[in-house]
């Protein structure tokens, strides 16, 4: 009577299993939309693997020096970035020729990686040979901070050995998670949509790290008008255009980055509680974060972003009016009319 939860948990993208699962003849198309580049995940893993990444961005006259890193690396044996390819289709129609007529000897670990916004042009031949993936901000916040912690190691976590380091780290990812929901309320949430991606979370963990760093080498106490500063105003409010955005952002740091979040008994709302420094989650281990994560409700109360529960309502008819177009958009279309070679 019911499909089961798994059909609406969404799980972290995993580039290692896709690298594995592509081949060098098999290259893997990334889908970008708002706030998702891999490139950086793609520059871990290929450092993880000792893999040199060749990188350039598609645009006009950047033809050349695109073919001549393929023929440099399928000798060599390294990955290939081709980035904004949406801006070169006529170069992807010559790609998947390139890949389908290549007869030269090719390194087995050789990786063809193509970054792209969807478009309606793009040749259907390459993208019925590749992989494709997406590396879309997740749905609410338990997704979002089972995607932060996917990505936090237990290296990161002992990398700084004074307590508040992983109360200061969880709300860093919790409040990451926020804004980038808030986005979905539309004006209601931002008067501006902003990109705030993976890149602005890791700039301040390496703020926050060296920071902690910086305090137990003074023995001073943390600076919570600096982290404030460095996170709300430098790395994602250099994105932010608008006052009242920025002013909505440094409302959420100052409650949240700040002294009070370091209390045994801090919520950010209640049910939402940082797992660190406490009898059942101590929060020296990893697991005792993504435990913790696994038991957030599936469904988010707005009031958690500062929302009334109309905005919800706003929220939930906006997208039941865009499911349900897709719906009619992809229905067969019934006409008249000669017929004639289909695009496909």
């Amino acid at each position: 009577d019911k499909l089961g939860e798994r059909y609406v948990d969404s799980r972290p993208l995993d580039l290692a299993v896709t690298v594995d699962e592509a081949n060098e003849r098999v290259p893997i198309i990334a889908l970008l939309s708002m706030g998702s580049d891999p490139t950086n995940l793609i520059c871990d893993l290929a450092k993880k693997r000792k893999r040199q990444v060749l990188m350039i961005s598609l645009g006009q006259g950047q033809e050349p020096a695109a073919r001549k890193l393929l023929s440099t690396a399928i000798a060599s044996g390294d990955w290939v970035v081709l980035q904004n390819c949406h801006l070169g289709i006529g170069f992807m129609i010559e790609v998947e020729q390139w890949l389908i007529k290549l007869e030269a000897e090719i390194v087995d670990s050789f990786r063809l990686w193509i970054t792209a916004e969807p478009h309606p042009k793009f040749p259907i031949g390459l993208l019925q040979m590749s992989i494709k993936v997406t590396n879309e901000a997740p749905a609410g916040i338990k997704a979002g901070l089972k995607g932060s912690y996917a990505w936090i190691n237990q290296d990161m976590l002992d990398s700084n050995t004074q307590p508040q380091w992983r109360v200061m780290l969880f709300s860093l990812c919790f409040m990451h998670t926020i804004v980038q929901e808030r986005r979905k309320f539309g004006p209601l949430g931002f008067n501006v949509p902003y990109e705030f991606n993976q890149s602005d979370l890791s700039a301040s963990v390496q703020f926050m790290q060296n920071h902690l760093n910086d305090v137990e080498t003074k023995r001073r106490p943390v600076d919570w008008i600096v982290v404030n500063y460095q996170v709300c105003d430098v790395q994602y409010g250099g994105r932010i255009t608008d006052d009242w955005d920025r002013r909505l952002f440094n409302t959420y740091g100052k409650s949240w980055l700040t002294q009070v979040c370091l209390n045994p008994d801090f919520e950010f709302h209640p049910g939402y509680m940082i797992p660190a420094n406490k009898p059942n989650y101590p929060g020296t281990e990893i697991d005792h974060f993504r435990k913790y994560i696994e038991t957030l409700p599936l469904i988010d109360d707005p009031e958690i972003f500062g929302l009334h529960s109309n905005a919800d309502l706003a929220f939930r008819a906006a997208q039941t009016k865009m499911t349900l177009d897709t719906i009619l958009d992809i229905q067969p279309k019934e006409g008249g009319g000669g017929g004639g070679m289909t695009r496909e």
